[in-house]
């Protein structure tokens, strides 16, 4: 049976993106395929990579990787490439900015994508942008797992429906775009911003203050982990998905309509990006442009109770229906499935599971990454070293050796841990050749 492996690189398990993009997605396949999930910090994923039958790496960015893809071109195998966010528009207000504002990891990134045989995107907006990149491309968006059935809603709240929004700190601008567009509706229905209905929110403080700042009353929850946010939503009725006018707003997904409408609340969304293509305006939920727009929208939700709940009902029964890991699976092992018969190497279904491959040295690679980012290069290099005593066939540690070496002005340590690295990524590669003529 054919083994498909996501490739990622290193971050929580149980963040939102990872589990969306990778876990999920991976648990529906590995009902028709052998299904392998790892991270760039475990010591043999260069060896992994090299000959698993399909490789799915996830916007990953190490150099390493090229000399994967080169290696598995030689061999026949096929590996696809995805996008998940616009790497060349990152918000300076997100994690990832500093290391996707790089001019030479977004050409690496482009090598990648152009050098792989599918490029998978998670929205339709990144094809549009990147489509050109690679002449087979197609749009894999989000979805969701577990779907409860529908409840009905408390009876009190249809007459006073609750409004609410969750946001983490990465949509600040989004914040003082919903706020002003809240404080437009309080204007055309003669409300003081104050007398308006309490916005259920959770997100950072920063963006709580948005909302106080202008008046408007805040029901606030912190941030917390996605079961308790479910819940979170459990207590909303209407709930927005404000987007920025940004090229990296229209390219991530519409996760937020789908979180909304697995929990039975109606969305409110700019009419911008994914939002175009996964609310069907009026019938699954509403679309807004400018403050007219949103006035108009979020007085409909609010006045008519039951287009609100006609909504609500079609909304999940278009989620349970079309956007759930399993309904998407199908088509994801077909496309999967074409691209190893054309290799090939056929992939019969069969049952099968998920497996994350977990090395115990990675949580050590990780603390002397940490050390390094904040500058502790001592700290770092100890820590680098510490690893490599157990792996030394590990080019990672050795390259990051090298950096700190050109740091602190050793030209020659420099060159050996360069060298050393070379020498342990051209093992890693030998070591999948030898595998395959074994196998």
């Amino acid at each position: 049976m054919a083994q498909c492996t996501f490739l990622a690189h290193p971050q929580p398990r149980d963040s939102g993106d990872y589990r969306h993009r990778i876990t999920l997605p991976g648990r529906a396949l590995a009902r028709s395929m052998d299904v392998v999930e790892l991270q760039t910090t475990h010591p043999h994923w260069v060896a992994h990579c090299a000959g698993t039958d399909l490789l799915v790496a996830c916007m990953v960015a190490d150099p390493s990787l090229e000399a994967v893809l080169a290696e598995r071109a030689r061999r026949g195998l096929p590996t696809v490439y995805e996008l998940s966010d616009d790497f060349r528009a990152f918000p300076k207000s997100l994690p990832g900015h500093a290391f996707y504002k790089v001019p030479e990891h977004q050409a690496r990134i482009e090598r990648l994508a152009r050098a792989a045989d599918l490029l998978q995107c998670s929205s339709h907006g990144l094809r549009a942008r990147y489509g050109a990149l690679n002449a087979r491309c197609a749009v894999l968006p989000n979805q969701l797992s577990d779907v409860p059935p529908l409840a009905p809603g408390p009876e009190a709240r249809r007459q006073a429906p609750v409004l609410g929004w969750a946001a983490s700190a990465g949509h600040f601008d989004d914040a003082r775009g919903l706020a002003s567009a809240l404080l437009a509706w309080c204007a055309a229905r003669g409300l003081a911003p104050h007398d308006a209905p309490v916005l259920r929110l959770m997100a950072p403080t920063s963006i709580r203050g948005v909302f106080e700042r202008a008046g408007l009353r805040v029901d606030w929850h912190a941030p917390a982990g996605f079961d308790t946010y479910l819940t979170f939503l459990d207590g909303l009725d209407i709930g927005f998905a404000p987007l920025g006018d940004s090229a990296f707003a229209d390219g991530r997904s519409d996760g937020k309509f789908l979180e909304y409408a697995s929990r039975g609340v109606v969305c409110i969304a700019s009419a911008r990006g994914e939002y175009l293509h996964g609310i069907r305006a009026g019938e699954t939920g509403l679309l807004y442009a400018g403050h007219e727009g949103f006035v108009r929208a979020l007085s409909q939700a609010m006045d008519d109770l039951p287009a609100r709940l006609a909504m609500r009902a079609a909304a999940h029964a278009q989620v349970v229906r079309e956007r759930t890991h399993e309904a998407a699976a199908a088509g994801r092992f077909a496309l999967y499935r074409w691209l190893l018969e054309s290799a090939g190497r056929p992939a019969a279904p069969r049952v099968s599971t998920l497996r994350a491959l977990v090395d115990p040295d990675e949580a050590a690679l990780s603390e002397a990454t940490l050390h390094h980012g904040q500058g502790r290069l001592d700290a770092a290099l100890t820590g680098y070293l510490d690893v490599l005593g157990r792996h030394p066939d590990f080019h990672l540690p050795w390259e990051r050796g090298a950096l700190i070496a050109q740091a602190l002005g050793a030209a020659a340590d420099a060159a050996h841990f360069e060298a050393m690295a070379e020498q342990a990524l051209e093992r890693a590669l030998a070591t999948a050749r030898s595998e395959a003529l074994a196998s």
